[in-house]
């Protein structure tokens, strides 16, 4: 009994939509107490074969579940991946079967409950029957006493069957002969057309959940989800072989380095999510990183598919050097590591990751690579008149090089004589600092603004939990980007990351263009992000909100300032 309580809290989980099932416990006066554990091992292994023991060899030792014949002595009998059988005359506490099926022809004291498989009764139960995922067949003479339970499965009765409790068959058939008893309720609740025969669910659990390993010979569905993946793969290999490339030649530099950042990045993920969540309007952003993610990842396996195959077809010759070629060995070889058990299941883990870690590695490289240093200007140089013999001027280590203004100015004040000075503009205090010759800098990329707007959707985010203001969030969200966008030309995340907003015709930011872009930003918000996700493959690097308001996103030197106050 201490056997069967173990097991059933495990199967809660998966009969938690019906009915309890009253499985009650057995007395303590019949369990198997330690001496009549060693009794039983005594007589399986330590008894010599002789007369005397001829009446204990008539006592069968069923697979993990031993019943004595002629004895009240039982314990329950519980199988994984196989098949059970209880023969006539045989008596088992409770019977458990996961991925397999049962056949009871003697007697079970308690339950007999049945996980992707069938089970077949023509003997007595003492409690519930119950299949998930596998039909129940209740032949005649079989006297079950309390309930017969069938998940995503048939039921079926033969004339002379007794069965005390209700008869619940979900997702399934129930087939009640005209001669069959059932003193409680017939319970069938039937499911919309493609779920009404879950044999394949059945079929995938035996031999897919169960053996750990992402495809099965036997399991066609999985099949055509393997082919439709396939040729995903195979469209970006095909459509996109420079980023790829990128990816293997990471790969090949550092492939460890990748597979500690994919895991990295499945630790943190779940918590940038919650913070997320926690600010409320941090949740507008969370589909962004998801689609990072996921097309990261997708690249990624596809780089490490590429790069499997290569160091394959190293040994077959420079012809197998191909990046489709390879990618299709890869493809090859990993098929069939995901058909054996266990490995399968750890070779699909593994592969999420590293493929993870590979695409987010090389996103990061080539953001890095993307933002330029300090520029450092070139040595002055000075082009002497023809026929003069005047070498350049020396400039004394620690002394500041004199300009042209200031000599100038120096000879001026000699001769007594002052230069006229050209009057400098006023800035202007409500348009945002142009920076002169804009379209000389580059244009920020879609990985910069995405990070650019997670931090100041965080920074929303906190400011409408302090604030209480999380009914006006939106509004919130429009008055700080428009604001911003008009004071400086920038908001906090473009400021750490070196992004300044500029119009495309080189005249200031005005409130108004920061307002209908603004308005335009959330637009794009609106239908599903699309207006945003523009940025990534737009020849220009603008979203829409970019194209409406007539502004370009530039990425500006590492020694310009932006916080001018």
């Amino acid at each position: 009994m201490k056997i069967t309580r173990q097991i059933l809290p495990v199967l809660f989980f998966s009969i938690c939509s019906l009915q309890s099932l009253p499985v009650t416990a057995q007395d303590a006066t019949t369990s198997p107490t330690n001496a009549e554990a060693a009794e039983l091992t005594t007589i399986v292994s330590n008894a010599p074969p002789t007369a005397a023991t001829n009446e204990d060899a008539s006592k069968r030792i069923a697979l993990l579940g031993i019943s004595i014949k002629g004895s009240d002595k039982t314990v329950p009998m519980v199988l994984f991946g196989q098949n059970a059988e209880l023969k006539a005359g045989e008596t088992a506490d409770a019977v458990v079967v996961i991925g397999g099926s049962a056949s009871v022809h003697g007697k079970v004291r308690e339950a007999v409950v049945v996980i992707g498989g069938n089970v077949e009764v023509d003997g007595e139960v003492g409690e519930a029957v119950v299949a998930i995922f596998g039909n129940i067949h209740v032949k005649p003479g079989a006297a079950i006493h309390e309930d017969v339970v069938a998940v995503m499965g048939s039921i079926s009765a033969a004339p002379g069957v007794e069965v005390n409790g209700d008869a619940v068959s979900i997702g399934g058939k129930m087939d009640i002969a005209d001669g069959a008893t059932v003193k409680g309720d017939k319970v069938n609740v039937s499911l919309p057309a493609p779920f009404s025969d879950m044999g394949w669910l059945r079929d995938w659990f035996r031999y897919c959940a169960l053996e750990f390993r992402p495809l099965a010979p036997q399991v066609g569905f999985v099949w055509i989800i393997a082919a439709v993946f396939f040729l995903i793969y195979l469209l970006i290999a095909a459509v996109f072989p420079g980023a790829v490339q990128i990816c293997v030649d990471d790969l090949n530099r550092r492939p460890a380095t990748t597979f500690f950042l994919g895991l990295l990045t499945k630790l943190l993920v779940p918590f940038l999510y919650l913070i997320l969540a926690a600010t409320g309007v941090g949740l507008i952003v969370t589909p962004f990183i998801w689609v990072a993610l996921l097309l990261c990842a997708i690249v990624g396996k596809v780089a490490i598919l590429q790069w499997l195959g290569l160091r394959i077809g190293r040994h077959f010759g420079s012809g197998f050097q191909k990046p489709l070629l390879a990618f299709l060995l890869g493809i090859i070889l990993i098929t069939l590591l995901y058909m054996v058990p266990v490995v399968g299941l750890l070779t699909y883990i593994l592969l999420g990751v590293w493929g993870l870690g590979c695409g987010v590695s090389t996103a990061f490289a080539r953001l890095r690579r993307e933002m330029p240093d300090k520029p450092v200007a070139p040595p002055p140089q000075f082009a002497a008149a023809p026929g003069s013999t005047m070498a350049p001027p020396t400039v004394t280590p620690g002394v500041a090089p004199m300009t042209e203004t200031a000599a100038t100015s120096e000879t001026s004040a000699a001769f007594g004589t002052v230069p006229p000075s050209a009057p400098q503009p006023a800035p202007s205090a409500s348009a945002s600092p142009v920076f002169p010759a804009a379209a000389s800098f580059p244009k920020a990329g879609f990985w910069e603004r995405v990070c650019a707007a997670i931090l100041d959707i965080i920074l929303i985010g906190v400011l409408v939990v302090i604030t209480h203001t999380a009914p006006f969030c939106l509004i919130v969200a429009l008055a700080y980007f428009a604001g911003m966008w008009t004071w400086r030309g920038t908001t906090i995340g473009g400021i750490l990351l070196k992004l300044q907003v500029v119009r495309t015709d080189g005249r200031p930011l005005t409130f108004v263009v920061a307002l209908v872009r603004g308005l335009a930003a959330a637009f794009s918000v609106v239908i599903l992000f699309l207006g945003f996700l523009w940025i990534a493959w737009d020849k220009d690097k603008q979203g829409w909100h970019d194209k409406i308001a007539g502004t370009d996103v530039i990425r500006l030197p590492r020694s310009t300032p932006l916080v001018l106050l």
